[in-house]
Parts: structure tokens; C-alpha cells; sequence
């Protein structure tokens, strides 16, 4: 994917961000390749930050690698055993819009240094 989504984007397959590429929300997927940017809420079984990739937000991830260059702001929680991972419940999408607002405030703060 190279283009902009705003929004819940959810699957069971791999999802690739190119480095013109961007999400804003939730993302839920099996696997995440991202060399584009991503802010938000992350729930995968495994996820690659590559060289030109920026994640801004909460993951929840089995595996998680970053190279050399790649971007991680936030906070990182471990895939339970059961491999159980949490869908969006109906009073979240506010929340969500909240936590959003106040990642990108945190971000252009810390890229203001």
C-alpha cells in the first residue's frame, strides 16, 4: 500500500506499507511490513519497522523488529499465548480519535527537538 487510509483496517493476511504509505488508526493484521509511516493502534502476530519506517502509537505484537534507521514512539505490549488479539470495542473509535490527537501532539513535539 503506498496511498493514505484514515481509519480501522483489518485481516488475517500480511499487510505492506511502501515508504509513500501512511495509516492513521487501527491496524490488525498477521503480519506488518512498514516502511511508510503508521500512527496509531497495532495488534500483529509480527511486525518489521524497516530502514524508512515510522510507527507513532500502542502495539501489541508476538515479534517486533526495527532496522537500523526504522522509528518507534510509543508503547509495546506482548501477543498473549493464546494468540488472542483484541478487536475494537463500540465506544472506542472516540478513544481512539483521542489517543490519535494526543500521539501526533507527542510526535511533532519530540521532532521539534
Amino acid at each position: 500500500m503506498d496511498g493514505h487510509i484514515d481509519g480501522i483496517v483489518e485481516t488475517n493476511y500480511d499487510i505492506s506499507i511502501g515508504q509513500n504509505g501512511s495509516v492513521t488508526g487501527l491496524i490488525k493484521a498477521r503480519s506488518i511490513f512498514l516502511s511508510g509511516k503508521l500512527e496509531g493502534k497495532v495488534a500483529c502476530e509480527r511486525i518489521e519497522i524497516l530502514a524508512t519506517g515510522k510507527l507513532v502509537g500502542e502495539l501489541i505484537s508476538g515479534e517486533l523488529t526495527i532496522e537500523t534507521g526504522g522509528k518507534f514512539i510509543g508503547q509495546s505490549r506482548e501477543l498473549s499465548e493464546s494468540g488472542i488479539i483484541v478487536g475494537v470495542e463500540e465506544d472506542q473509535p472516540a478513544q481512539l480519535e483521542k489517543k490519535l490527537a494526543d500521539y501526533a501532539s507527542e510526535a511533532e513535539q519530540s521532532e521539534q527537538k
